[in-house]
């Protein structure tokens, strides 16, 4: 069958062509005029943040795949973004969203991705480029920069800390305990050498001497005041000591407003000698007062009138050593630091100061000893040898609470240090007397000469007070190590030592062998004093 067309649908299907043709281009433009219109409408509305003053703390993070940092960064665009703004840089690698983009902002400030901005000078949150030269000539005195984050006197900024880490070498982390043996974190060790010099004993005089034409006969011989004192009548171990003195501690935080400190002191043993030797001439003795016949008297050592030929040797031994150490928390009390010149500087460069309260624990123990021993040959009327020894030992120990206030002052490299401190607690004193007789090289009898019914072991408490005093002058070598140089003195009371426990007036009818008497003398007492010692210190610091 044909099929013929009909004019009329050819008509009508070309006037529909035509009014589609002519509608769509004006569709077309009129959306595009609606999506222009949303997108200023949308610009109106943005606004962003901007100002110096926002803190960084309160920046929210940034979507994934922006970065930010301190430097000042520009919008990326792609090449086919037509007409880039002023000042932007084009990136092909860059890829710009599809929300709408933000009219650039004006020249100077910072632009992040993704059309976001932020201020100059921002930092993200976990950026450790925090040290003073990073920031510049802002971290001068009184700058606002180092200021802001705290800085210390040599320049370095710390972790927020302000002004508590005067002087300290902060590590960022706090102590923390290990089940492996580690050293703590943020910690110090020091060691000074010390020359001292420390209170001497004082003693009676225990040899004399005196030439056999200067006396009219034995009731002189070596008798006092007439004779010359070669040993004793004064003071001895009153010499320079030297010592040591080692230092340890570590901060519980990392501001360093709580620590633990230990220390450990000691200064040499010294040893003193004395020895003479005679055959009669000179004459050697060994001055004391008889309580039986109220006058001074003497015991021959060397001595030769032709009835009594006796010819001997004495020598004393005396020494003297001392130990001591302390634990105590250091607490933060107060710090400051600016521009001001402190007391002893005359520039106006950066300063810092540091207060300490301590307490804590501290011990002391002193002990010494006294000897005198003699060795005699009689081959007169009465012969025989004779060997007769007395030895005096005093024992002191110190336990108490120890309280101190320290003091830091850092300018530049240079640092200033002050430490009082006193303790308060109990000496156990301790006196040991002993003696000893043999004759004719036989068994030792008890009883020399000095030791005789004083002889035995005593032991006492008594309340003592022991402050210190320590000045010290630093200088920074390094970040981690510290030359020093200082000054420390120490005062102890309430001690007991040999020579006040040495007695002059003896009944010689105790002396060995021993005769029948009633008047036992002399008796022990205890007879207390002071003791200080006071000398130069000289060391290293090294913190890590």
């Amino acid at each position: 069958m044909t099929i013929v067309p009909n004019l009329n649908t050819f008509r009508q299907l070309a006037i529909t062509s035509i009014a589609v043709f002519a509608i769509l281009p004006a569709s077309l433009a009129d959306a595009q005029t609606q999506s222009s219109d949303r997108e200023q409408q949308a610009r109106a509305k943005w606004t962003p943040v901007r100002g110096a003053q926002t803190s960084a703390s309160s920046r929210q993070p940034s979507p994934k795949g922006v970065q930010r940092t301190a430097t000042t960064k520009k919008k990326v665009l792609k090449p086919t973004d037509s007409a880039a703004p002023q000042g932007m840089v084009t990136q092909a690698s860059h890829r710009v969203t599809s929300h709408a983009i933000p009219t650039p902002p004006p020249m100077g400030e910072t632009v992040i991705y993704d059309g976001e901005y932020i201020e100059p000078g921002y930092v993200e949150p976990g950026y450790v480029d925090m040290s003073c030269d990073a920031i510049g000539p802002s971290c001068g005195c009184e700058g606002a920069g180092c200021d802001a984050i705290g800085c210390d006197a040599r320049s370095s900024c710390g972790p927020n800390c302000g002004c508590s880490l005067c002087g300290e070498l902060a590590g960022g982390r706090a102590w923390r305990p290990a089940i492996t043996l580690s050293l703590p974190q943020d910690g110090y060790i020091s060691f000074e050498a010390l020359n001292f010099w420390t209170d001497g004993m004082n003693v009676p005089a225990l040899v004399t001497q005196s030439m056999p034409g200067a006396i009219s006969g034995r009731s002189e011989a070596g008798v006092l005041p007439g004779a010359t004192v070669l040993y004793g009548g004064g003071d001895i171990l009153d010499d320079s000591r030297t010592g040591g003195r080692l230092k340890f501690g570590f901060w519980f935080d990392s501001c360093h407003t709580v620590g633990l400190a230990a220390e450990y002191l000691e200064l040499e043993r010294e040893d003193e000698s004395f020895s003479a030797s005679s055959t009669g001439d000179p004459i050697l003795a060994r001055p004391f007062y008889n309580v039986t016949t109220g006058m001074n008297d003497s015991e021959l050592i060397a001595f030769n009138d032709g009835q009594i030929a006796l010819n001997g040797t004495v020598s004393v031994q005396a020494y003297t050593e001392m130990v001591g150490g302390a634990f105590s928390l250091r607490f933060l009390k107060s710090c400051d630091e600016g521009c001001r010149p402190p007391i002893l500087f005359a520039n106006t460069n950066r300063y810092c100061s540091r207060s300490e309260f301590r307490l804590g624990y501290r011990f002391m123990e002193l002990n010494e000893g006294v000897s005198i021993h003699e060795d005699l040959l009689s081959t007169g009327t009465n012969p025989g040898s004779f060997d007769i020894t007395d030895a005096f030992d005093t024992e002191n120990r110190f336990n108490g609470v120890d309280l101190g206030w320290s003091n830091r002052i850092v300018r530049g490299y240079w640092s200033l240090e002050s430490l009082i401190r006193i303790a308060v607690g109990n000496t156990n004193q301790i006196v040991r007397i002993n003696g000893s007789t043999s004759i004719d090289d036989g068994a030792a009898q008890s009883g020399g000469l000095l030791a005789l019914t004083n002889q035995g072991t005593f032991e006492q408490d008594e309340f003592s007070v022991l402050p210190e005093f320590n000045l010290t002058l630093g200088y920074q070598l390094t970040d981690h190590l510290k030359a020093t140089i200082g000054y420390t003195g120490i005062y102890w009371s309430n001690v007991v030592r040999p020579g006040e426990h040495i007695p002059t007036a003896i009944n010689p009818d105790f002396l060995p062998p021993a005769l029948s008497s009633t008047d036992a003398y002399p008796m022990f007492a205890f007879n207390t004093t002071d003791y200080w010692a006071n000398g130069i210190t000289y060391g290293l610091e090294y913190r890590w």
